[in-house]
């Protein structure tokens, strides 16, 4: 089954995304090197909520 692709949102704050997972993604890894799985996973998951909501008031 092939998922259908939309056309990027060209009023969609990519950059402020991408540096926001860039930055969590940074921190989770140095967090992970000290054994802190579980404070990496949120860090992670923050992440990903904050950008998802970029995304969505992006849209409206």
């Amino acid at each position: 089954m092939d998922i259908p692709k939309s056309a990027p949102d060209p009023n969609a704050p990519y950059q402020k995304m991408y540096v926001t997972l860039f930055k969590a993604v940074t921190a989770a890894l140095n967090m992970m090197e000290d054994g802190e799985f579980m404070n990496a996973r949120a860090v992670l998951v923050r992440a990903q909520q904050e950008t998802e909501q970029l995304y969505i008031d992006a849209e409206q």
